[in-house]
């Protein structure tokens, strides 16, 4: 089982974070951001960020690189997304398609 960083919703981290293993940010995370596995946002993630895998139901801002999958639940995006898959339902917030995807 992935280990598990979490920040809560009164801290805000700011600088290069590397993680091994899952993180979830319910307060804001800002800077170059990396996780090896699945990162979970319900804060506030901004900057270049890279993971394996990401679900998001707060705001994303900046550039995100998923290896495997990028799922919007709901919240706000406005950042580039390069994965192979990705996922953004109705309830997620964002301009258009063309300006969140990156090829």
């Amino acid at each position: 089982m992935a280990e598990k960083s979490v920040i809560e919703k009164s801290h805000r981290l700011k600088g290069e974070l590397k993680v091994n293993g899952n993180l979830e940010i319910y307060g804001i995370a800002e800077g170059e951001i990396e996780v090896s596995n699945c990162l979970t946002v319900e804060g506030v993630a901004k900057g270049n960020i890279k993971t394996k895998c990401a679900i998001v139901k707060g705001t994303i801002e900046g550039k995100i690189e998923c290896k495997d999958f990028f799922e919007a639940e709901k919240g706000k995006i406005h950042a580039k997304i390069k994965s192979p898959k990705i996922i953004v339902s109705e309830f997620a917030d964002y301009r258009k398609l063309e300006d969140i995807i990156e090829i």
